[in-house]
C-alpha cells in the first residue's frame, strides 16, 4: 500500500473514527463515510468525535455522507458498522463502486465489525461475501481486544487480521500495523469472527457475576469469573470447531484475549448490561441505562441457534440466552458451570 491508495472507512462511530485517524497516519488518503449527515458535518467541521477526548482527525481524512463518493475507486473498504447494518451497506456499496467510475476495480475488504446475522447465522465477513461476490477471497476481518478510546490515547493494542494468506494479507497487515496497533495474521477468518462475536455473550455473563456480587448472599469474586472464563472459552472453542473454524482460535486474541478485556473492563457495554441484570434489573431496565447498542443481546439469540446447529452441550451460552430472552434468574449462570445458585 502506498500513500496514493484510497482507503475508505464505512462508519463514523467511535471505532470507525479512531481507525480512520489511525490509517491516516503518515499522510495516507482516507475517506470516512457516515450516513447521518449531521454527524458527518460535525466530524468534517470540528475534526473531533464527541465521545473520544483528545482525538483530532488529520486533514488527510475526508469525511463524506455520499456512499458513491466514499467507495468509488477505493482500494480498501473497512466496514466499521453495527452488524445489523452490514448487509444493506455492503449491497449499496457494491452498487456504487460497480456502477461508478472504475467499476471493474475490486477493493480489498476488511470487516472491523463483530456480529452474527440472525436466521442465516452468517458472520459479518460471510454477509459481505454474499453481497460483494466479486471480492471473494479478498475479504478479511480485524478483531481482538480493542477499546477505541484506548487506541486513540495510544495504548499498545494487539489485533489479529484473518483471511487468505499471500500478498494481500501482508499488504493489509502493514496498513494497520503501526503504533499503537500491532497486527498478527491468521487464516481462520471463520474462527476469528465467531470468537469476536461470541465473546460479547460471555462478557454479559461476566457482568452478571459482577452484579450478583453486589447482592447479599452471592459472594462472587475473581475466582468465580475465572471459572466462567475457562468454561466459556471451552464452549467457544468447541462451537468454533464444529462450525468449521479452528478450536485453538478461541485461545488467541479474538477469543480469550478479547474476552479478558470485554469481561473485565468498565468500558464494556456488554459487561455493564450483565452487571445490571445481575443486580436484579430486567432487560428493558438494563438497556435503558446504556445508550449505545449492546451487541451481545442479539448475538445470544444467534449463539443459541448456532449451538443447536452444531450439536453438543453448551450450558453457559444456553444459560445466558435464557437469562436475556426467557426471564431466567441471573443466578442460573452459576449453575451453568457447576456451582449451586
Amino acid at each position: 500500500m502506498t500513500k496514493n491508495n484510497k482507503i475508505t472507512v464505512l462508519g463514523g462511530g467511535v471505532w470507525g473514527t479512531v481507525l480512520a485517524q489511525h490509517l491516516a497516519r503518515g499522510g495516507r488518503r482516507v475517506w470516512l463515510w457516515e450516513i447521518l449527515k449531521d454527524i458527518a458535518e460535525s466530524l468534517k467541521k470540528r475534526r473531533r468525535h464527541p465521545h473520544i477526548p483528545g482525538l483530532h482527525l488529520p486533514e488527510s481524512v475526508r469525511v463524506v455522507s455520499d456512499l458513491g463518493e466514499a467507495v468509488g475507486k477505493a482500494d480498501v473498504l473497512v466496514f466499521v458498522l453495527p452488524s445489523a447494518h452490514i448487509r444493506h451497506t455492503a449491497r449499496e456499496a457494491r452498487r456504487a463502486w460497480a456502477n461508478g467510475p472504475g467499476g471493474g476495480h475490486r477493493p480489498l475488504v476488511v470487516s472491523a465489525s463483530k456480529g452474527i446475522e440472525p436466521r442465516t447465522l452468517l458472520t459479518v465477513g460471510e454477509v459481505i461475501a454474499e453481497e460483494m461476490p466479486e471480492c471473494g477471497r479478498r475479504i478479511y476481518c480485524l478483531s481482538g481486544p480493542s477499546f477505541a478510546k484506548e487506541v486513540a490515547m495510544g495504548a499498545p493494542t494487539k489485533l489479529v487480521l484473518a483471511g487468505p494468506g499471500g500478498p494481500d494479507a501482508r499488504s493489509l497487515a502493514a496498513l494497520f500495523d503501526h503504533r499503537p496497533i500491532i497486527v498478527e495474521t491468521s487464516r481462520d477468518r471463520k474462527g476469528v469472527e465467531l470468537g469476536g462475536s461470541l465473546k460479547n455473550v460471555l462478557a454479559i455473563g461476566c457482568g452478571i457475576l459482577d452484579g450478583l456480587a453486589k447482592r447479599p448472599g452471592h459472594p462472587c469474586g475473581v475466582n468465580t469469573k475465572a471459572a466462567l472464563f475457562l468454561e466459556g472459552i471451552k464452549e467457544m472453542g468447541s462451537l468454533i470447531s464444529r462450525m468449521g473454524g479452528l478450536r485453538q482460535t478461541a485461545f488467541g486474541l479474538a477469543g480469550i484475549g478479547d474476552l479478558i478485556a470485554t469481561g473485565t473492563s468498565p468500558q464494556s457495554r456488554n459487561r455493564a448490561l450483565g452487571e445490571k441484570l445481575g443486580e436484579g434489573q430486567s432487560l428493558p431496565q438494563a438497556q435503558s441505562g446504556i445508550p449505545e447498542v449492546v451487541e451481545g443481546i442479539d448475538t445470544a439469540l444467534s449463539a443459541k441457534d448456532l449451538c443447536a446447529k452444531a450439536g453438543g452441550e453448551y450450558p453457559l451460552f444456553t444459560a445466558i440466552w435464557r437469562i436475556l430472552h426467557c426471564g431466567a434468574p441471573p443466578e442460573s449462570v452459576l449453575e451453568a458451570f457447576g456451582f449451586e445458585s
